[in-house]
Formats: C-alpha cells, structure tokens, sequence
C-alpha cells in the first residue's frame, strides 16, 4: 500500500498540453502526447525488425517503453525547446542537457520509492543502449513524417527541417539494418491517403460486390 500521492500518472498526462514544433506554422498542430504515442508504435515495429529479421538481442517492448518516456524533461516542465535554439551553440547546449537531466530527476522524484529503480533507466535513457538508439531512430521518422505531411499541404515552413530531417534518417538507416528495412516496407505507405493505405484490403472488394447486387445499393 502506497504511503504518499504521487503526481507521476498527472505528469505524464500533461503531454497533451505540450505544443510540439511551437515556433513553426503548422497546417494541424501536433501536440507532445501524439509525437509519443506514434513513436511508440514505430519503435516497437523497429524493434521487432531489429529481433525477427534481423535476429539481434533487442526486445521490441523495451523499445517502446523507451519511445513512451523519451520527453520525460518536456514532460515535467521543459515543454519543446525549438533545435535551433537547443543547438544554438555549445554552451546553450550543455546547459540545457543539465536542466533536461533536472527535470527527469524531479519526474523520478514524484514516483514512490519502490518504484523508482524501474523507471529511472526509462527516463534517465543510457545513449549506448541499442534500444534507446532505435526508440531515438523512431523519434527522427516521426518528424520526417511529421515534415512530410505538412509539406503535402504547401506549408513551407517546414521545408528546412526536412532537410536536417532526412540528413538524420540517412544516418540511421545505414547504422541501423532495421531503419533502413522499415523505410523499404513502411515509410512510403505511410506518406498516404486512407484510399491508398486501404487498397489492397479485401473488404473493399466485398463492399463493392455488395453495392452492385444489392437491391439496397
């Protein structure tokens, strides 16, 4: 039985309220809580590539709880801080990996602490985890598709942080066999409309059956 409250579970439902890209026009805003559950789901398919094609030692639920704490700092009071700013210069950098590393610790600190021990490594992620690196791979797709769709609608805000977008996933996909086999079979279908993505479905076929023989089409 817990003796104290904790403020985690409110924590982390705050993501809802964090506004990604907040110095970019957006044709639909994209906010914190949506970025972490797309980058869950493609983790997650990462890491069963990098496990069932691929045979390496990654498990696929490791992968994704790292995707679901990667904005733990944004989470807990940082909010999105723009990567121009972030990487204005090296001293503005390492400060704000410090706060960062403040803002996990003060999220760790709202856990009990017989809790703490389990989430610490999903917070305070370890960089030279193969699954950290995946969960950080799916994080950079996002944003490419993120890019991808707002560029699709004429918003050409979006235009250079496509570029470093695809300087980032080029990267990954030749140090990742899992990157690079996922943007093969998923990214392009991805990029389009329900029609497309649905095409080869077979319901579409009986749907159609239907309405040309029934006397209710």
């Amino acid at each position: 039985m817990a003796e104290t409250h904790s403020a985690f579970i409110g924590l982390m439902q705050r993501a809802r309220n964090v506004k990604r890209w907040p110095l970019m026009a957006q044709f639909q805003e994209e906010m914190l809580s949506t970025h972490i559950y797309e980058a869950s789901f493609v983790a997650h398919m990462l890491g069963a590539i990098a496990c069932d094609v691929f045979n390496e030692d990654i498990n696929p639920d490791r992968v994704a709880a790292m995707a679901i704490f990667h904005e733990g700092s944004e989470i807990a009071g940082m909010s999105d801080i723009p990567s121009p700013v972030k990487y204005h210069d090296p001293e503005t950098t390492t400060a704000i990996k410090k706060l960062e590393r403040r803002f996990e610790l003060m999220l760790i600190k709202t856990l009990p602490e017989e809790l703490q021990a389990r989430y610490i490594p999903l917070i305070e992620q370890n960089k030279d985890d193969d699954h950290v690196t995946l969960a950080k791979a799916a994080d950079v797709l996002c944003a490419y598709l993120k890019c991808d769709y707002e560029l699709s609608k004429s918003n050409s805000e979006f235009s250079n942080a496509m570029r470093e977008m695809e300087v980032q996933l080029k990267r990954y996909r030749e140090k990742l066999p899992a990157v690079d086999y996922f943007c093969q079979v998923f990214l392009e279908d991805a990029k389009g409309t329900l029609d497309e993505q649905t095409k080869s479905l077979e319901w579409i076929e009986r749907a159609n059956t239907l309405h040309l023989t029934s006397d209710d089409a």
